[in-house]
């Protein structure tokens, strides 16, 4: 039996206890083993998995889920190639489905727990045959990978659609998306090289003791072209969190790595400032995921012009534009303030937390 990744032994041990307990988080499947901190690594599994919820989705989000015109183009794309792939013949059912189960879509994290698609194939290959159940599995190892895959799909309706995704998904990259993808990867090469050499030379390192404060200090940055301002984290301790972020189209548009890097990480003090700031009753009515959403923008923004005032400028215009917002010649933070409104208790509490972090006071 081949092995899933290198460091199953801590996630099984999670993903049991997670099953006993009702926790949900869970760390990766592979630590991160590169001596440089937060390396960027192209993963096209993770691509690939987003681009699946890219097609399904209804994307109506103040901050698009999604890379603006994303869809459209792969439609382009597939058309210029006279490509109709398993995915587009299942796509109609899979969305219904999806409309129906929402909670589906917190699976959309999942690829980022694995480090290639025949790892993440082979997992879902154990979790159907057990029908879910830990106990059916053959070893601890397999065992704790059923019980992290039962709680992203609980149910038998899940399963099943977990299944007919998984299978539409390889028609997919197989008919098309493999071969697109590296087309795609060697256009964009010079914005993601830039990005890289910004990344590790310049903006990392001043980051890095807000990342330490914030028990962020090491991880995997993962560029991803399905991706826009809305990046996805998985946050695992101090060395083994995913971070998915825009791959940038461009050299000169390289810093839109560094903008939903920090929007992410700015999660840390996000949650703290939020919660701090809000009733139970205030939490149960939403007001709490409304004002997180919010605050992952302005704390992004905070974070960056901590760094470089005149990166924050340039980060208040890409989310402006995110948000199919006017964007000012200048004055652009304002401008963010006024698009993403928030109590302003919760923005001094989120730059007082970055100012601790930086050693500032």
């Amino acid at each position: 039996m081949r092995r899933l990744g290198l460091l199953l032994a801590v996630m099984v041990a999670l993903a049991l206890g997670a099953c006993a307990g009702g926790q949900r988080s869970v760390a990766p499947l592979r630590p991160t083993v590169s001596t440089a901190r937060w390396p960027v690594k192209a993963r096209p599994h993770v691509d690939l998995w987003l681009h699946g919820y890219a097609l399904l989705l209804e994307d109506t989000a103040q901050v698009p889920l999604f890379d603006h015109g994303y869809r459209e183009r792969v439609t382009v794309a597939k058309n210029a190639r006279n490509l109709y792939t398993g995915f587009d013949s299942a796509s109609r059912q899979l969305r219904t489905t999806l409309r129906a189960r929402p909670g589906l879509e917190g699976a959309q994290f999942l690829a980022l727990y694995f480090g290639s698609w025949d790892e993440l194939q082979q997992a879902m290959g154990y979790f159907l045959r057990a029908e879910g159940d830990p106990a059916q599995a053959t070893n601890r190892e397999v065992q704790g990978i059923v019980a992290f895959l039962a709680q992203q799909f609980p149910r038998a309706e899940d399963r099943d659609w977990a299944r007919r995704f998984v299978s539409a998904l390889e028609s997919e990259r197989s008919t098309f998306f493999h071969d697109w993808w590296l087309t795609e990867s060697r256009r964009r090469a010079a914005g993601l090289a830039t990005g890289d050499s910004l990344w590790q030379s310049v903006w990392r390192p001043r980051l890095q003791p807000f990342l330490n404060a914030t028990q962020q200090q090491n991880g995997d940055l993962i560029p991803s072209m399905v991706l826009g301002g809305e990046g996805r984290a998985v946050p695992a301790g101090k060395q083994a969190s995913q971070y998915a972020v825009h791959w940038p189209t461009t050299a000169d548009s390289a810093d839109a790595l560094l903008f939903t890097f920090a929007h992410e990480a700015a999660g840390a003090v996000v949650q703290v400032a939020v919660n701090d700031h809000l009733t139970p009753a205030q939490q149960r009515a939403g007001a709490g995921a409304r004002l997180s959403t919010i605050g992952l923008v302005r704390g992004g923004a905070l974070l960056v012009a901590r760094i470089d005032p005149a990166l924050g400028e340039r980060y208040a215009r890409y989310y402006l534009a995110q948000a199919g917002r006017a964007v000012p010649a200048s004055g652009a933070l304002g401008a963010l303030a006024e698009a993403f409104p928030m109590p302003e208790e919760m923005v001094a509490s989120m730059r007082r937390q970055i100012d601790l972090a930086f050693g500032g006071i």
